[in-house]
């Protein structure tokens, strides 16, 4: 690359993005904290080294052709990646959010079963689960390319287990199960002891509290909708909260 090259392309004004791939294409390491300032003078002081370099030849090399980065391709995000999982991750104390994608496969064969395909978050504190005995569960139908859900719960401080399937016989078949989550407290959690550590010596002492006893009703109701809400009902519930209306 010479010197006159180097200096077009720094004429021209590119973005950084452009200035950091063309001195990958000149083989030149850049740190990821260097500015665009930083980047171009690399790039001039290089190409000093190449005038340099180029007037102690006495061979003349023919011009070769300008190399520009290349630019960024408008890719599309796909809507599906044809994988079987489902996955639940809590929201709040009282909201639980599901996600999911299904192969073409399992797809084709939850519709020779039934029509209906729905999702379903179970309430499976200090249980073991086998599908049949959680304590609560909530059920939505939905599409198979939906891709996700928002369920409102009952309970804080619980365990909770999504579940893609449909019904057979009156019974839930399961066809996609999730991992356990754990929704988060709506209270501080108080212990009845504390640590004190003197900054001075270095040590640690743990003391027991000296708090009064406080009681905290354990809330089971939420301020959102009653019945199995949708990702519409969700964020109108939130859009409320924060406007205090």
């Amino acid at each position: 690359m010479s010197n006159e090259e180097i200096q077009t392309f720094l004429s021209k004004d590119p973005t950084i993005q452009d200035l950091r791939r063309y001195a990958k294409m000149m083989g030149i390491n850049l740190k990821r904290t260097m500015k665009k300032k930083d980047i171009t003078r690399v790039l001039k002081k290089f190409a000093q080294k190449s005038r340099q370099t180029s007037s102690t030849t006495t061979a003349k090399s023919s011009p070769s052709e300008i190399l520009r980065p290349s630019k960024p391709v408008d890719a599309q995000i796909p809507s599906s990646y044809s994988r079987d999982f489902v996955v639940i991750h809590p929201v709040n104390p009282y909201w639980v959010y599901v996600m999911w994608d299904m192969s073409s496969w399992t797809a084709r064969s939850v519709s020779d079963h039934s029509s209906k395909l729905l999702v379903r978050v179970s309430d499976i504190t200090n249980i073991i689960y086998d599908g049949k005995n959680a304590h609560r569960f909530k059920e939505a139908n939905i599409s198979p390319d939906a891709g996700n859900w928002y369920f409102q719960v009952d309970f804080p401080d619980a365990d909770y287990i999504a579940e893609i399937g449909y019904y057979i016989g009156g019974n839930f078949n399961s066809v996609l199960k999730s991992k356990i989550t754990r929704t988060p407290r709506n209270s501080p959690k108080f212990s009845d002891y504390e640590i004190w550590v003197d900054l001075k010596k270095g040590s640690r002492k743990e003391y027991k509290a000296s708090h009064e006893e406080l009681v905290f009703e354990r809330a089971t109701k939420s301020s959102g909708p009653t019945d199995n809400p949708s990702s519409e009902e969700f964020i109108k519930t939130i859009s409320k909260s924060k406007s205090g209306r």
